[in-house]
C-alpha cells in the first residue's frame, strides 16, 4: 500500500501564466516490503522528470496497525526503534536512481509496521485550504509513504485468529505473530462502512459490528457468528 502525499506551491496568477519551468518527478519502488533482520532490503528512487530532486527521507512507526486512519510516531521518539532508513537525504539528478536502503536494528517477536515517507523538500504542504484559496498552483509535487512490515524469521512466525461476541458485534483478535488477512468479508446484518477486507494485526483487536460474517481468510472461507 503506497501513500502518495501531494503538495502544492503557491505563485501569483502573474507567475502561473508565465512558461513551464523544468521540474523533478519522484517514482519509488515497491509500493510496499517486507524487512527481515540480517537482510538488508532497498527502496528504488528514481526522479524521472527534467530537473533535480532534493529528497527528505523520514520513518514513523504505525502503533494502530491495520486500522483506519493511521497512528504514527516519528522514529526520533521511539527509544529502542527496530529498523533505520538510509540515507535521510538524497539529491537526484534528473532520469537518475537510488537505493535507500532499509536496515532492521534487531528481530521483531511480532510483525511491526513502519512508514518511510520520501518527500521533495522544496514543497509547500497544504491541508484542508480552501478551493477559492488554491487559485494559481505554480507546481505540484509528490511525496511517498512506503509500507514497511518488520516481520519476524520465517521459522518462528505463527498465525491464527480468534474471535468472540461483545456490545453486539464480533471483535477479531490476532492470537499469532504476524498479520492475518481477511478478504470478500460480508456482514449480516448490513450496515453502513462495513469492512471488506481486513488486515488483522497482534495487539491490534478490530470490532465489525454485525451477528455473522462470511469471509476468506488464507484463501478459504471461513463464518463466524454470534446469538
Amino acid at each position: 500500500m503506497l501513500k502518495k502525499i501531494w503538495m502544492v506551491v503557491l505563485g501569483s496568477a502573474l507567475l502561473a501564466s508565465m512558461p513551464a519551468q523544468a521540474e523533478g518527478e519522484l517514482m519509488v519502488l515497491p509500493a510496499s516490503t517486507k524487512l527481515f533482520n540480517a537482510h538488508e532490503k532497498s527502496i528504488k528512487v528514481r526522479n524521472v522528470g527534467d530537473a533535480p530532486l532534493y529528497l527528505s527521507v523520514m520513518v514513523e512507526k504505525v502503533t494502530n496497525p491495520g486500522l483506519s486512519p493511521e497512528k504514527k510516531v516519528k522514529l526520533r521518539d521511539i527509544p529502542n526503534p527496530g529498523m533505520l532508513a538510509s540515507p535521510d537525504k538524497i539529491t537526484l539528478g534528473p532520469n537518475q536512481a537510488r537505493d535507500l536502503r532499509l536496515i532492521s536494528l534487531g528481530e521483531p517477536k511480532e510483525e511491526v509496521l513502519y512508514r518511510v515517507y520520501i518527500m521533495p523538500v522544496k514543497s509547500l504542504t497544504v491541508e484542508q485550504a480552501p478551493a477559492d484559496k488554491i487559485t494559481a498552483p505554480l507546481s505540484v509535487s509528490i511525496g511517498y509513504g512506503v509500507l514497511v512490515r518488520h516481520m519476524p524469521a520465517p521459522d518462528k512466525q505463527k498465525s491464527g485468529w480468534s474471535h468472540r461476541c461483545e456490545n453486539g458485534g464480533i471483535t477479531l483478535t490476532n492470537t499469532g505473530n504476524v498479520r492475518v488477512r481477511f478478504s470478500e468479508i460480508q456482514v449480516s446484518p448490513s450496515g453502513k462502512s462495513q469492512p471488506t477486507a481486513i488486515g488483522l494485526f497482534p495487539g491490534v483487536p478490530q470490532v465489525v459490528k454485525g451477528k455473522k460474517i462470511t469471509m476468506n481468510v488464507k484463501d478459504k472461507p471461513a463464518t463466524v457468528s454470534c446469538p
